[in-house]
């Protein structure tokens, strides 16, 4: 999964894809932007909500093993440590 932040707003780009989950800034509003879906740990890193996550990711969520999927890929980001105690799930930032 790929995130997008810029003056448009968040989007999720490749919601299908669970072996990644990212960030990416564009533009000089895009920090703020993205604070509007999680809240920032610290200069590389937002943390989203997983249900926010899912929100993003529209009707996609409804196709047969979608789910599993993302249920997959945060277990995965869960052992690495990367999801706090609330499900909020700890993105890499990158900016453009």
């Amino acid at each position: 999964m790929l995130l997008r932040a810029s003056a448009s707003g968040v989007i999720l780009d490749a919601p299908r894809d669970f072996t990644t989950l990212s960030l990416i800034l564009e533009g000089p509003t895009a920090e703020a932007e993205a604070a509007r879906v999680g809240r920032w740990a610290d200069r590389d890193h937002l943390v989203v909500p997983a249900e926010t996550l899912v929100e993003l990711a529209g009707p996609v969520v409804t196709e047969i093993g979608w789910r599993d999927g993302f249920d997959t890929m945060i277990g995965h980001a869960t052992r690495k440590g990367w999801v706090d105690e609330n499900g909020g799930v700890r993105i890499h930032v990158e900016q453009r």
